[in-house]
Order: C-alpha cells, then sequence, then structure tokens
C-alpha cells in the first residue's frame, strides 16, 4: 500500500526535483566560501532526503510484527520518536534557515505532535545555531554598502540572541554614540529559501504518504506564505510601527524604534532595550517582579490584538518577549521580531469571538454552531478542546471553574496521541487564519506554564473582557438602528461591570484566606 502511494507522488516529484535542482544552480553559482559549497541546494536536499530517508525505515522496522496497542509497541514507538527527533534537531542545525523555523513551529505543536519531537525540538527557540563573524559583517557591508567600522565604533562578536532567519548584536553608532541592536539575516537563508522550501514539500508529501494520519502540507503552506515577508527587514520595520501605533495605549509595552537610515531588506537597526527572557523565573524572583502580574499583562496584550484589533504579533515565544525590571516591582514589556504579523478578518474575528462566549459560559450548542460555522463539523468538541488546552470535561463543566490538574493533563496527552488523524483533520478544515491564532495561543500557554500560573482567573477575566467588547463592537457595526445600537452597547457594558465586580471579588476572597 505504502509503495503504491509513493508511486503515486511520482508525476509531482519530478516537477519539484527540478526546482530544487534549479534552487541549487542558483546556490552554486553564487559560492564564496567553503561553508557556501556545504549549503549548496544539491547538499542540502541530500542530508534532509537522508534524514527522512532513515526516520521512515526506523519506523518500519523498528515496529514491524508488534501490535498495537500493546506493552512492547508503546516502547518501541516513543524510542523512535526520540530517534527520529534528534535526527531532525541534527538536520535543522545543520541546514538552517527555514529548517529552523519548520523545527520551532513543531515544537509548539502539542496538540498534535508526540512531546518526544516537541520537547527535543524546543531547543531551537531559544538556541538556534549562530552565524559566523565573518558571514554577518559581510551581509551588513554589502547591505549598507560601507564597512563596519565607518559605521559602528563597537559591534559585539557574538549574537545576543540567534533565530532561525537571523541573529541580533549589539553595536554602538559612530556618529552619536546610541547603543542599537542590529538584526542581520543569515547569509545564506534568502538564496536557499527556495531550494528549502521545495525540498520540504517533497519530503512533507513523502511523509504524508507514508505517515498519512498527520497530514502536515498546511504546514509547508504556511511557510510559503509568510516565508517572503518573514524575509524582508522592511517589512518587519512597518510591522513594528503599525504596532507602536495600535498598542501605544499600554504603557507598559514597549516596541523598539527602527533606524531607517541603516535599514535594508536583510539588515534591521533599532533601539537597544534591555531586558530578561519572559520565562527567567530567576530574574523576575530578583527584581520582585510578580510572574502572575507579568502573564495577566501579556495575556491583554494578546487578547487585544487578537479580538480588538485583528492585528496579531504571530511569534512571542519567550526569546521575542522580554522583561525589563524598572524597579520596585516595576517593570516593562519588550516585544521583538515583528516580521510576522496576521491580519484577521471582522468575520474570523466575530466568529472567533462567539466560540469563546460560547466557551466561557459555557453553551454547548451555540460551541456546535459556531464551530460548524467554521468549517470543523462534528469534530466542534475536538476543536473546542484545542482551542482551549483543556479537556471536554473541563470545556463542558466552564474552563473558568477549575484549574488544570495533572490528571488532566495525562489525559490529554493521552488524547493527543490516539487522536492524531482527527487532529489533523480539524487543522485542515478550519480557517488559515486559526493556524497562527492557535500558535499564538500556545505559546502564550506555555509561558504560562513555564511561570506557573496557567489558567488563572485573573488571565480568563482579561481574555473575557476583550471577547466581550469585540462581539458587542462587531455586533454595532452590523446595525444601522440607533437604538439597536444603544441596547448591544448598554449589555456590553453590563458585562464588563459584572466581571469588575467578579474580579474584585475574587481578590477579596483571596485576601481574606491568605
Amino acid at each position: 500500500m505504502i509503495f503504491k502511494k509513493l508511486q503515486a507522488l511520482k508525476p509531482f516529484t519530478k516537477v519539484l526535483l527540478v526546482g530544487t535542482g534549479t534552487g541549487a544552480g542558483y546556490t552554486a553559482y553564487t559560492v564564496d566560501s567553503p561553508e557556501d559549497l556545504r549549503q549548496l541546494g544539491i547538499f542540502r536536499f541530500g542530508r534532509a532526503a537522508k534524514t527522512v530517508g532513515k526516520i521512515v525505515v526506523d519506523y518500519k522496522t523498528s515496529l514491524r510484527g508488534l501490535p498495537a496497542p500493546s506493552e512492547g509497541y508503546d516502547d518501541a514507538i516513543q524510542k523512535c520518536h526520540q530517534r527520529s527527533a534528534e535526527r531532525l534537531l541534527e538536520l535543522a542545525c545543520a541546514n538552517g534557515g527555514v529548517f529552523i523555523k519548520v523545527g520551532q513551529h513543531i515544537s509548539g505543536m502539542e496538540y498534535l505532535i508526540p512531546p518526544e519531537y516537541t520537547q527535543t525540538l524546543s531547543v531551537l527557540t531559544s538556541q538556534a545555531p549562530q552565524a559566523s563573524k565573518e558571514d554577518v559583517v559581510y551581509v551588513v557591508e554589502t547591505e549598507l554598502n560601507a564597512k563596519v567600522d565607518d559605521i559602528f565604533s563597537e559591534f559585539s562578536d557574538k549574537p545576543v540572541g540567534a533565530a532561525s532567519l537571523a541573529q541580533v548584536h549589539i553595536a554602538k553608532l559612530k556618529t552619536t554614540g546610541e547603543t542599537v541592536a542590529v538584526k542581520v539575516q543569515h547569509k545564506r537563508v534568502y538564496k536557499n529559501s527556495r531550494t528549502d522550501v521545495n525540498t520540504m514539500e517533497l519530503l512533507v508529501s513523502v511523509a504524508d504518504a507514508v505517515f498519512p494520519e498527520f497530514r502536515l502540507m498546511w504546514l509547508v503552506d504556511e511557510i510559503k506564505k509568510n516565508l517572503p515577508n518573514e524575509l524582508d527587514f522592511l517589512h518587519e520595520a512597518k510591522n513594528a510601527d503599525e504596532a507602536a501605533r495600535r498598542f501605544k495605549h499600554l504603557k507598559f509595552l514597549r516596541i523598539p524604534k527602527i533606524n531607517y537610515d541603516l535599514t535594508t531588506k536583510r539588515v534591521l537597526t533599532m533601539e537597544f532595550c534591555e531586558g530578561a527572557h519572559v520565562d527567567d523565573v530567576e530574574y523576575l524572583k530578583k527584581h520582585k517582579i510578580d510572574p502572575h502580574d507579568v502573564c495577566v499583562k501579556i495575556g491583554r496584550t494578546i487578547s487585544e490584538m487578537i479580538f480588538l484589533q485583528g492585528y496579531l504579533h504571530s511569534d512571542p515565544h519567550p526569546g521575542n518577549v522580554l522583561i525589563n525590571s524598572k524597579g520596585n516591582g516595576n517593570y516593562e514589556i519588550i516585544l521583538l521580531d515583528h516580521g510576522l504579523y496576521l491580519n484577521i478578518s471582522d468575520h474570523i474575528r466575530r466568529l472567533y469571538s462567539d466560540l469563546w462566549l460560547a466557551i466561557l459560559k459555557p453553551d454547548l450548542q451555540e460551541i456546535r454552531k459556531v464551530a460548524s460555522q467554521m468549517g470543523v463539523g462534528e469534530l466542534y468538541g475536538l476543536f473546542a478542546c484545542m482551542v482551549t488546552r483543556r479537556s471536554w470535561k473541563s470545556v463542558t463543566g466552564g474552563i473558568g471553574k477549575s484549574k488544570m490538574n495533572e490528571s488532566e493533563k495525562d489525559e490529554l496527552r493521552m488524547y493527543a496521541s490516539s487522536l492524531i488523524p482527527q487532529i489533523s483533520e480539524v487543522l485542515a478544515r478550519m480557517p488559515r487564519e486559526m493556524l497562527l491564532i492557535l500558535k499564538t495561543n500556545d505559546l502564550m500557554r506555555n509561558i504560562e506554564h513555564k511561570l506557573g500560573v496557567f489558567g488563572s482567573s485573573d488571565c480568563h477575566l482579561e481574555m473575557s473582557r476583550c471577547v466581550i467588547r469585540s462581539s458587542h463592537q462587531l455586533a454595532i457595526r452590523r446595525t444601522d438602528s440607533r437604538l439597536q445600537k444603544l441596547r448591544i452597547g448598554f449589555k456590553m457594558y453590563w458585562s464588563l461591570f459584572k466581571i469588575f465586580v467578579y474580579q474584585y471579588y475574587l481578590r477579596f476572597v483571596n485576601s481574606s484566606s491568605l
């Protein structure tokens, strides 16, 4: 059966191999060093094909003859997951660029991918491979048409942060003495990007044929759509300006200002902002910063982005969110990496707001109705669990009425491994915007978990405020009746007032129990 599926892929494979070969030829034409030679498209493709081949053979040989489910099968497949995850990590580090980005994305898909993969690949979000100083200087001087020493009086040898597509160095401007952060695109990322995407499309097609329950082609489609913007730092600079304008009312939020005189498509120069990663618990303790308050404020920011502005930063992992102490427990939140923003249509905002209103009540019929409108159909229960990252029992009982415990975490892990085909089906059916929304939600929840405040009532209340405002404000825009507008407005403020009273009631109860 598997052989027949692979045979059916032959015409598609030939087309992609031509594209991959073309990318390799372009890369070969611009070889500047031994490392450039090692990163030729044909070698990158070879490493990827070899890795995927080893993984497929490992699964087929390790699981042959083992009945599923059984203790022997479970033990064998877990070991196979771990070996395969380590091979993918090695491939991502060797090929870099787009491969690291995919690895980072997979590491956040705990609702679909086995934990051996997500845990092993999570290192890529904080410890991505670094480019050499020579490569960094080459890109900066090529892009800015000047020697580094003519622009900067200081330029750090080591980056303060390295990511899949670029790394950031601290520098000091020669003209003003201002300390800046210089984001430099990895030398070979742009010219390898087309080859890498074509390679992934081919290999994911093979993986889909061999393991049809995973259905990961949507991930390649998202990367193909978003990568051009992420590789254009002028686009990122404009996103940063737009975000700063839209969220200037959030006084705790800081977005670095851009120096456009020293910014191109591959070099981004901005003000340098001090701070520690948001999940640095020791830093928070040292500066007497309340992690609960941090999560509430980040949650308010993300909720406003999704529900009120429809303009969502789609990669708020801990490396992109810094906390800067201002003394006496005060702090500011610094949001970095504005390369990928999602513009959420009013239609999706309305549906997503209605879905959360139904979940918070909870109203199971309304959940089913809204999920159906979002294309999920009979899988509405699984969809609600994926959105909330809670069990169906918690959803039906009201997620605000109970905190997640270890037994619920174990239940979610069990279902995540046993319902992979259904989860893949939900991801394939739901609106494309929901992919980045779910990714952002997962990143936010991971931060809450690391800071030990997951599922706190204040976080839910902050989101509830934004959900109520979004749902009612969109309803006001859809009616021409002044009387109806007044009714909807009154209903909105009454609901917000009840949340306000409930929040103070909880604070009173909590303070009384101390």
